[in-house]
């Protein structure tokens, strides 16, 4: 029987890992997070589902999970690319360097940060060179986007939130929420 204890869960695990994306990524904001909470906007249709994109990339983590190959696993169907990363670094307590220098949180960027395509997901591992290779002979995309390191989320070129800040934001919300 495996030993469960050293499985992949969603918080970062160590600072100096490389983050990664992996999936078939479309850019679809129909019905997002994104749309709602930034626009005020409901309008547009729900991400598409490509069962043969999402099964590929699914199976493809499944079993980096289950080989210990991957240390944090978040897929980014409820916010996309941006918020996963956000909430991995909170249950970590760790927080990211972003490096993709095309990523910025311009509107150039907002399609790959905020997109809630089906079957992506955001993952940490210590092999960077390795998990690309695995990847590309799955047929699998997958993008370095950065690295952990630190208490703070930098965006190349386009700032940084300190952690506390992100956590202060997200008890927030709820606490004030409950009070009203």
């Amino acid at each position: 029987m495996q030993d469960h204890t050293k499985m992949a869960t969603i918080g970062f695990k160590a600072e100096g890992e490389a983050i990664f994306r992996l999936g078939f990524l479309v850019g679809e904001f129909g019905q997002s997070l994104w749309l709602r909470e930034i626009h005020g906007r409901e309008d547009g249709s729900p991400p598409l589902v490509h069962l043969e994109y999402e099964r590929e990339a699914a199976e493809f983590v499944r079993e980096l999970i289950a080989s210990d190959f991957v240390t944090a696993v978040h897929d980014v169907s409820d916010g996309g690319t941006a918020v996963a990363v956000a909430e991995m670094a909170l249950g970590g307590h760790i927080g990211a360097d972003l490096v993709h220098s095309m990523w910025n949180m311009d509107n150039q960027g907002q399609e790959v940060w905020f997109a809630e395509d089906q079957g992506q997901y955001v993952v940490t591992t210590m092999n960077a060179y390795e998990l690309q290779k695995l990847a590309h002979d799955r047929g699998v995309p997958c993008e370095l986007i950065g690295f952990t390191s630190g208490s703070v989320i930098r965006w190349k070129e386009s700032g940084s939130v300190p952690l506390t800040a992100l956590r202060e934001a997200s008890d927030g919300f709820f606490r004030d929420w409950m009070e009203s």
